[in-house]
């Protein structure tokens, strides 16, 4: 979908296999820059590079111009086609350096963040070239700008790129949509980037989930749904998460029926996202 001159949004639909039984479906976008060459943000799940090259295809491009790839994060349904897409096109790998190690050793997240069917989301690690930092500015072509924010939270070093000539904002998984799963490393620090998010100037706002958003009013009641949410989420975790557990995930299992979310959603990774709340604040 084109958004602007140059910049396109790429609908990436797979499925996460809960157990043998439970399939959960999923989508998750991938942002194509055309410029000079082309810029990927994010990459999709395992074996999405053949869609996105005949997406470029059929734009009149070829995908061996694809020069850059930045991964906003380490998650698998973004970084699940990276090493293969580098393999054959060569380009530059970037990232911010602390989702160094989930991106360069897979079987270190799987290990630390064990999502269910991770090997069937992610191809095999890939390498950084270049480490991002906040506020830091990149040329992706004659007039195309972007400034690297770091929005943390989701994870450490999730980033949003603002596309300063476009007007147009990505910012990943940094918003959590309502109702939605609870799947963050850290509540403070996702709290203070969505403040951040919405201080931010531009007229179009693109995420990993939704499709863009032109009006701010739609933008300003996304955000804030997002920090209700996350308020929601804090009060239930403080009423449920006291004392001993008498078993793994009892008290995320609690949490869960309180915020009223499926019961196959009491897992590692939103657990994760419960303890979270505890967590004090790292600075940016």
């Amino acid at each position: 979908m084109k958004i602007t001159n140059n910049i396109h949004q790429l609908r990436i639909d797979f499925n996460i296999q809960l157990t043998p039984e439970k399939i959960l479906p999923r989508f998750v976008n991938v942002i194509i820059v055309f410029g000079e060459k082309i810029t990927l943000i994010d990459t999709a799940v395992k074996g999405s590079e053949e869609q996105i090259f005949n997406y470029i295809e059929e734009k009149g491009r070829s995908f061996t111009e694809i020069e850059t790839v930045i991964l906003s994060h380490s998650h698998p349904d973004h970084i699940g086609s990276a090493a293969r897409i580098n393999e054959l096109t060569g380009c530059k790998i970037m990232a911010h350096e602390a989702e160094k190690s989930w991106i360069e050793n897979i079987e270190q997240q799987v290990k630390e963040r064990p999502v269910p069917g991770f090997f069937n989301l992610v191809d095999r690690s890939v390498k950084i070239d270049e480490f991002l930092s906040n506020k830091q500015t990149l040329n992706l072509g004659s007039e195309i700008s972007v400034e690297v924010i770091h929005t943390p939270g989701h994870s450490a070093g999730m980033l949003s790129l603002l596309f300063c000539e476009d007007g147009v904002l990505f910012t990943g998984d940094a918003i959590p949509l309502k109702n939605d799963i609870p799947n963050y490393d850290n509540y403070v620090q996702l709290m203070a980037s969505l403040d951040a998010i919405r201080k931010q100037d531009y007229q179009i706002l693109l995420t990993s989930w939704t499709p863009a958003y032109t009006d701010k009013e739609e933008i300003e009641k996304l955000i804030a749904e997002g920090e209700a949410y996350l308020k929601q989420i804090d009060k239930a975790v403080k009423e449920n998460y006291v004392g001993e557990e008498a078993e793994p995930l009892q008290f995320c299992r609690k949490t869960s029926a309180t915020l009223g979310l499926p019961p196959f959603l009491a897992n590692v990774i939103v657990d994760r996202a419960f303890r979270s709340h505890y967590a004090s604040s790292t600075s940016k």
